[in-house]
């Protein structure tokens, strides 16, 4: 009896040794893929049958340690014990441990062994604690371990990869006659009891099965879905990264492809881990929401799709320019300014607008020159230094992302008004006569209005052989100086000329008469003894007129004539009269000269006369020109992209060059001013488009200003 009792703690003593055993390589590196297989008899115990007829569950192989073989003997049946141990198998059984495949999730349930056979004495054990029924495995990786009936001296394993796990029974501890548990008695424990009392040895006997894992690739990705947002006609968005990794096992090859034509990949395919960059592109599309997919796929591994949210939204309106009203005019005369005027500037787009204002005038001032929103601008025109005539001048409106609006801007400068000025031609009279003979040739004197206004002009003189035969006129005028030698001896009379006028100075003109001898010689005789001229400038010339030259003396008179005027001709030149008259014509040509009094002298020369030299004062008076206006009217253009039109003027058919005028496409007509009396002016007009392309010109139309 008292070696039956110390077979159990012998027993226990074996299994210590292998629970510590095992312990130790628990923390042994895993054998690979291809791990030798441990070949060896190993004990284990049968589920028991309580009173109550319940069975214990859960035996498992045990993890890869070496085992070690147990001197093993025919076990006894002991009716007399309280319970039985496990017999020993008819064949041991062989151990095969192969590695768990890497990444495989640890094992929540063990297997169950099949019960062996028990005697009807036997007796239920306490139940396992808890610890027994706990995964195992979980820190490290488990191996699999398949355990077959050997028969003979066979030694085989299962192939490595197999995870097929079988049941057997094994021989009970304390059966036989063994080094390390002594003799089965009725009182030997149990391997259950033992494993109940010790926890760590239920793991090593009762470890978890581990299922068997794919190691097939699998596709991950991050993140799992992609988001854009940009806008309409704007720039594409910022590129984003899809991430690709391995989730499974072996060699991940992938490829990307996209679905859609905005979407686009910098890459299509790796291997392993990678990234793709994600590009989209907003081109043409409109606002919306657009969806696409990016999709993965790899050898052996099921595709993956990523999906791709594209949103396009509107984009803002910008500001834009609104002017009133759309051209401007002034009227003024020379020195006076006329009444400032107000443009008027809006936001009729969105946004804000920061707008400024230019010209391109030296005689325009804006005030002020920039602004931001609604605002008001003013114009002043000052015509201190310009003359009588019609200017042009353009204000630029301009803003940030808006486009730049041109207002045109004329000014028409008129001539001041002026008093009225007397003018006489000549200056100056001189007659010549001879003692009893006959009187001079009688001369004219030319009254004109230098100044403004109306002249209103009286004639006076102070001498009784000067006969004037007009004493008063408005406007222009002619009075005709007769003298009359009578009894006068020869000498030198002198008279004057009074002319006089409402609101102006009067102005003397000084009178000559000479009374000379009875001449014996040739002598020079002068027809008429004055002359005057009248045109308008820019107009024609006056008609020519005649100087007639006689000799009232005796013998031959050889004379000749010159003047101290570029505008004046006289043809011929010279000549001799003998009795009767000789003509000498008179031509002005009044091109480029500005209106105005000119005066010139003609000086007749004769070598034998008694009388030589002779003076005849010449005048030529240019008026100021003649201006009428001129309307052009014409139908609007119904273009879309209609920006204005632009005015041709010349004084010959088909003979333009720069337009006189740019209009805006809201003008369906134009005054032309400043016309001439007299001439015939020809018009044409054409439109131009936004772009500035101009259209060809309309027909021809004509004025003549009388």
């Amino acid at each position: 009896m008292r070696h039956a009792k110390r077979q159990p703690l012998l027993m226990t003593h074996v299994i210590l040794c292998g629970f510590a055993t095992a312990l130790l390589l628990l923390f042994q590196p895993i054998p690979s893929a291809s791990a030798q297989q441990l070949i060896g008899p190993i004990s284990q115990e049968a589920s028991g049958i309580g009173t109550q007829g319940r069975r214990n569950e859960n035996i498992a192989p045990t993890l890869p340690y070496p085992t070690k073989s147990l001197e093993k003997k025919e076990a006894q049946t002991l009716t007399h014990k309280r319970h039985r141990l496990i017999r020993k198998p008819q064949n041991a059984p062989v151990a095969s441990v192969e590695p768990s495949p890497s990444g495989s999730s640890p094992v929540s349930s063990l297997p169950t062994l099949p019960p062996s056979q028990q005697s009807d004495k036997t007796t239920s054990l306490p139940k396992e604690p808890s610890s027994l029924s706990r995964s195992v495995g979980a820190a490290l990786p488990l191996a699999t371990m398949s355990v077959a009936p050997s028969s003979g001296t066979a030694t085989g394993s299962t192939a490595a990869g197999t995870a097929s796990i079988r049941t057997i029974p094994l021989t009970p501890a304390g059966a036989g006659s063994s080094p390390t548990s002594g003799s089965g008695g009725a009182g030997g424990r149990t391997m259950r009891r033992l494993a109940a009392e010790m926890p760590g040895l239920a793991q090593l006997i009762s470890p978890p099965s581990v299922p068997v894992v794919s190691v097939n690739p699998a596709i991950g990705t991050s993140p799992t879905s992609l988001s854009f947002t940009a806008q309409q006609g704007g720039g594409n968005p910022i590129a984003q990264t899809l991430t690709i990794s391995n989730t499974g096992g072996g060699t991940l090859s992938w490829s990307a492809s996209d679905s859609t034509t905005w979407l686009s990949l910098s890459s299509a395919s790796g291997t392993g881990t990678g990234t793709v960059t994600v590009s989209v592109t907003t081109g043409t599309l409109t606002a919306g929401s657009y969806s696409g997919t990016v999709i993965l796929n790899a050898t052996g591994a099921s595709s993956v799709t990523v999906p791709v949210a594209f949103t396009v939204i509107t984009a803002p309106v910008p500001p834009a320019i609104g002017e009133s009203p759309a051209s401007f005019s002034f009227t003024a005369q020379a020195g006076a300014n006329p009444a400032a005027q107000t443009l008027t500037i809006s936001n009729t787009g969105n946004g804000t607008l920061s707008w400024s204002a230019s010209d391109n005038a030296a005689w325009l001032t804006l005030s002020p020159a920039s602004g931001t929103g609604n605002g008001t601008v003013r114009l002043t025109v000052a015509t201190a230094a310009l003359t009588a005539g019609s200017y042009s001048g353009l204000i630029t409106l301009t803003a940030s992302g808006a486009t730049p609006v041109a207002v045109p801007v004329a000014l028409t400068v008129t001539t001041a008004p002026v008093p009225p000025a007397i003018g006489a031609s000549p200056t100056s009279l001189s007659f010549t006569a001879q003692q009893g003979g006959g009187n001079p040739i009688a001369q004219t004197l030319n009254i004109s209005n230098t100044g403004g206004g109306t002249l209103s002009w009286s004639t006076s003189d102070n001498a009784a052989w000067l006969t004037l035969s007009s004493a008063s006129g408005t406007g222009n005028g002619i009075v005709t100086l007769t003298v009359t030698t009578g009894s006068l001896t020869a000498g030198t009379y002198s008279g004057s000329i009074t002319l006089s006028a409402t609101g102006t100075s009067s102005i003397t003109v000084p009178v000559t008469f000479t009374v000379t001898a009875p001449a014996v010689t040739p002598t020079i005789a002068l027809s008429p003894t004055a002359f005057s001229f009248t045109a308008t400038q820019g107009a024609a010339n006056p008609a020519s007129k005649t100087l007639n030259i006689a000799n009232p003396g005796t013998g031959t008179l050889t004379w000749s004539v010159t003047d101290n005027a570029n505008w004046l001709t006289l043809a011929p030149a010279s000549g001799s009269t003998t009795t009767g008259t000789s003509p000498v014509a008179l031509s002005v040509n009044s091109a480029g000269l500005l209106a105005g009094l000119y005066t010139a002298a003609i000086t007749v020369t004769a070598t034998t006369a008694t009388n030589s030299p002779q003076t005849i004062p010449v005048t030529l008076t240019l008026s100021t020109p003649t201006t009428s206006t001129a309307t052009l009217t014409w139908s609007a253009n119904t273009e879309p992209d209609l920006a204005g039109y632009k005015v041709y003027q010349a004084t010959a058919s088909g003979a333009y060059t720069a337009p006189i005028a740019t209009l805006p496409k809201t003008t369906l007509s134009y005054t032309a001013v400043g016309l001439q009396v007299g001439s015939t002016y020809y018009f044409t007009l054409t439109a131009y488009d936004s772009a500035g392309n101009e259209s060809p010109r309309s027909p021809e139309v004509s004025k003549s200003i009388f």
